[in-house]
């Protein structure tokens, strides 16, 4: 099971800086999603990104993750960076690959992102991932993050699945 904290997170209220010591600001998340791996220092800095414990999960798609697009999240140009967007669809897959082989982590072999459209700045982006075959090593998976306006960006992905010693 990977660690998610239901209402562990603060958005200060004069700037866009995130800390996961408070509460979940108002509009960081949708009701019942909750903060995915509080304790990591990337989430810490580039989401927070959340899991919706309540997603009733298939064997195709087995988690759903989300993340709100905040000031720290945009480039120059006032829309959600590339490679932010590109780290959310890599969380996304890779949650799912876990969820989807039982594995505590599985590590990225390869990941091929196409930008589809923008995302604006408070925007929510969802992912929508199928997991599309798992070997016992490898899981292959493609997916969506889908925001208010429609789809944004799609990937496909290879996880490995660690040996279990």
């Amino acid at each position: 099971m990977v660690p998610v904290s239901s209402g562990t997170g603060k958005l200060n209220d004069d700037s866009d800086e995130f800390s996961m010591n408070g509460r979940i600001a108002d509009g960081a998340a949708g009701e019942g999603w909750a903060v995915l791996h509080p304790e990591d220092r990337f989430n810490e800095a580039n989401g927070p990104f959340f899991a919706d414990p309540a997603f009733e999960g298939t064997a195709s798609e087995p988690a759903r993750i989300g993340f709100r697009v905040r000031g720290h999240n945009c480039s120059f140009a006032g829309t959600c960076h590339g490679g932010v967007i590109a780290s959310a669809l890599d969380i996304a897959l890779g949650h799912s690959a876990q969820a989807a082989s039982g594995a505590s982590h599985a590590p990225t072999i390869s990941l091929s992102v196409d930008f589809l459209a923008a995302a604006k700045e408070g925007d929510w982006l969802e992912s929508r991932v199928r997991i599309l075959r798992t070997t016992r090593s490898l899981v292959f998976a493609d997916g969506t993050l889908v925001g208010p306006d429609g789809p944004v960006a799609r990937a496909s992905g290879v996880f490995k699945i660690p040996r279990q010693d």
